[in-house]
């Protein structure tokens, strides 16, 4: 009877040392000075530890641990490690490479059953455009910084609200980068409508927000962004989807001023002292589409399992000119590049006039982010083992006028190769 009095005993010891997440060789050498006094025999030894650590994970993963907060056994964690070569050559100048690197760890948890709080990390510098890090400057210590950390009710079934400094994906559909760049998490509110059945096989989705641009104590006028996006999702066969979206992005306080950000492509007038800001505004429409199919060439030729053509298109009706952009690419493969031997291959063309949009948030890596600005793009994903990612990225790209401008920055060729790690 004591035996197994102090074999309950010492499962009851091991499994607050579990839940406690203390370091498990702690309970290896309880149980060991136990087995060493004749106790327990190392078969149930070992049967006590087997057991306790099932109940343990099995409590954390119901979030019925009493030895931990709710919110603690909600967490997720997740994040990636990217490891980079870029080449890059401008007409008339000299070639560049670097080694860059990007590490993003993330987490969320339910405080209740309608309320997340989320937040990330990230490498980087201040600029929104990129989390990247250039092994530079004799193994310097590069900074971590708060990439973005939010709020989100879900009100209802098919609304979700957020607030804070958000990830744009759950609240800004897009089919590419044309106006936005990966990297920009806006901070402001947010609204998602889910999808709601219109007819049959098409369902209608809304997104609009209110985002901060900059804030000023001397300044009531300060510079925000309004935007609101309808569409609908059409299932057109078992096969074959698509999706449409007119996103109308409304700008205040931004005319005679410049963003933190701005690149410098837009137009500008000269505010007096040396300071120039927008000259024009930017209340702008764009229609997103995407169509994709399912074994574009049957189910006999697996190699291509996904394809899809996608474009999007800007107007800016201030400019009597240089006010419109465009972009259109086809992408086939795998729909998702996760597990070992998936791949996809993608090819976009991009034009974005001068004055067509903001310029401190088109992709960084097309020309730096410019605006009036020409060229392709293509890329290529593989999936060497499971959450291990290789990528090769190739932009050929070139100024729209190049009238005005110097042989150094008419055209420039960008190489990235990639190896990504997800876990």
């Amino acid at each position: 009877m004591k035996k197994y009095f102090l074999a309950l005993l010492v499962g009851a010891i091991a499994l607050g040392i579990c839940a406690s997440s203390a370091i498990a060789g702690e309970i290896d050498i309880l149980v060991d000075k136990l087995v060493e006094k004749n106790i327990l025999t190392p078969i149930e030894a070992q049967i006590i530890l087997d057991e306790t650590r099932q109940e343990v994970a099995q409590e954390v993963a119901e979030n019925k641990s009493y030895a931990l907060p709710a919110w603690v056994q909600k967490m997720k964690l997740k994040g990636d490690l990217r490891l980079r070569y870029q080449w890059q050559k401008k007409k008339a100048s000299a070639e560049r490479t670097r080694g860059r690197y990007r590490f993003r760890l993330g987490a969320t948890t339910d405080v209740t059953d309608k309320v997340e709080v989320g937040f990330g990390l990230a490498t980087g510098s201040d600029d929104p455009r990129s989390t990247n890090q250039t092994m530079d400057s004799t193994f310097e210590t590069p900074d971590i910084r708060l990439d973005y950390a939010y709020a989100k009710w879900d009100a209802t079934p098919n609304i979700s609200l957020y607030g804070g400094k958000f990830k744009r994906k759950p609240i800004l559909w897009q089919t590419s980068d044309l106006l936005w760049d990966g990297d920009i998490n806006p901070t402001g509110f947010s609204a998602a409508l889910g999808k709601s059945n219109i007819f049959e096989n098409v369902d209608g989705f809304l997104n609009v927000g209110s985002w901060v641009l900059e804030e000023a104590s001397s300044d009531q006028s300060d510079p925000a962004m309004y935007y609101v996006q309808p569409g609908v999702k059409w299932a057109i066969t078992d096969g074959i989807s698509s999706k449409l979206a007119l996103t109308y992005y409304n700008f205040t306080g931004l005319e005679g001023k410049n963003l933190t950000h701005n690149a410098g492509t837009n137009t500008t007038v000269n505010q007096g002292g040396g300071v120039n800001g927008l000259y024009y505004s930017y209340n702008t429409l764009n229609p997103s589409f995407e169509i994709g199919m399912k074994n574009p060439l049957g189910k006999d030729f697996d190699l291509i399992k996904y394809a899809a053509f996608f474009t999007d298109f800007v107007h800016n009706p201030d400019p009597s000119e240089n006010n419109n952009g465009y972009l259109y690419g086809v992408k086939f493969g795998d729909k998702k590049i996760k597990k070992p031997g998936q791949w996809q291959a993608k090819y976009m063309y991009r034009r974005l006039e001068k004055d067509a949009w903001v310029d401190a948030f088109p992709d960084s890596d097309a020309y730096s982010g410019d605006t009036g600005v020409k060229g392709h793009e293509a890329s290529l994903k593989y999936a060497l083992l499971k959450n291990v990612i290789f990528g090769l990225d190739y932009y050929c790209m070139e100024l729209i006028d190049q009238s005005s401008s110097t042989g150094n920055h008419r055209k420039e060729n960008l190489v990235q190769v990639d190896l990504l790690f997800k876990f």
